[in-house]
């Protein structure tokens, strides 16, 4: 690998090194080859696919994303960016907290109040309050300050360290009839018609190569909805998906690897399991 490769290697997400170590493995078992790749999305060259597959002879576009709605994924942006992030210490405060926020409000009055606001309510023996808590809500000026700063739910918990403060982030999971497995059919052909995705596809019709290949990771959080159907079997429907998209990838994470459900329009829908060993490197 030349120091170029190398850079461009360094670069690389943990998502984008195990998503195409997903990739790579799959294709390699089924066409008994050797399978390389590049990662193509590096500078100069930002705005390309990003990554090149080789094999046999072939030469493969490969896109990389997440499969979240629009609103999730700019919310949990904003959140990333200006709030306190997954967890954090607060000076001053006896018991360990978690709390569960609504993404759709600003992060900056919990960012900047959450110590005062925690250190307030131990004061009074309040263990547990949030949008839901009526007798609260509308007269206690912490638990009022907590709803308006997207709060649902604030609560002592036991086990962690003291000042510890956990943070989920609540988002609206789609309806699924149980026994459906085509609830991922449906939701691909919604999720492919997102700008963001469209323009995956013009990535892809840019490399200029024949098999062009858009691999989703599952976003556990916003569409747990499609991580149960994957237990629902293999869909028999088929996804609306761009021309200039040749195979799409579904992947889920799991204690063991991933497990994969791949479509394209000549093979329709397989599915695989990749070892953690393969997926992960590990």
């Amino acid at each position: 690998m030349s120091d170029g490769e190398d850079g461009a290697a360094a670069r690389m997400s943990r998502a984008e090194e195990a998503a195409v170590k997903v990739v790579t493995t799959l294709l390699a078992a089924e066409h008994g080859v050797v399978v390389s790749h590049e990662h193509w999305d590096v500078p100069p060259r930002q705005g390309a696919h990003d990554f090149w597959l080789r094999y046999g002879g072939r030469k493969e576009a490969l896109e990389i994303t997440t499969f979240a709605d629009q609103d999730t994924k700019t919310h949990a942006a904003h959140w990333q960016k200006r709030g306190p992030g997954f967890s954090t210490m607060v000076e001053g405060v006896t018991s360990a907290w978690t709390i569960l926020v609504d993404p759709g409000f600003r992060a900056e009055a919990l960012t900047r109040n959450l110590a005062e606001w925690l250190r307030a309510l131990e004061s009074e023996g309040i263990l547990e309050t949030g949008r839901w808590d009526s007798s609260r809500v509308d007269t206690h000026p912490v638990a009022a300050a907590l709803a308006s700063a997207g709060v649902m739910i604030a609560q002592v918990v036991s086990g962690p360290p003291a000042g510890l403060v956990s943070l989920a982030f609540a988002s609206a999971v789609p309806p699924r009839a149980a026994g459906d497995p085509d609830h991922i059919s449906r939701a691909l052909t919604e999720v492919l018609a997102l700008e963001r995705h469209q323009k995956d596809a013009a990535k892809l019709e840019r490399s200029l190569v024949p098999v062009r290949h858009l691999f989703f990771w599952i976003d556990l959080t916003s569409r747990l909805d499609v991580v149960r159907a994957f237990e629902e079997g293999v869909p028999t429907a088929a996804p609306t998906v761009d021309d200039r998209i040749t195979w799409v990838w579904l992947a889920v994470p799991t204690e063991d690897g991933a497990d994969v459900l791949r479509w394209s329009a000549a093979c329709g829908w397989r599915r695989d399991a990749v070892a953690a060993s393969s997926a992960w490197g590990m």
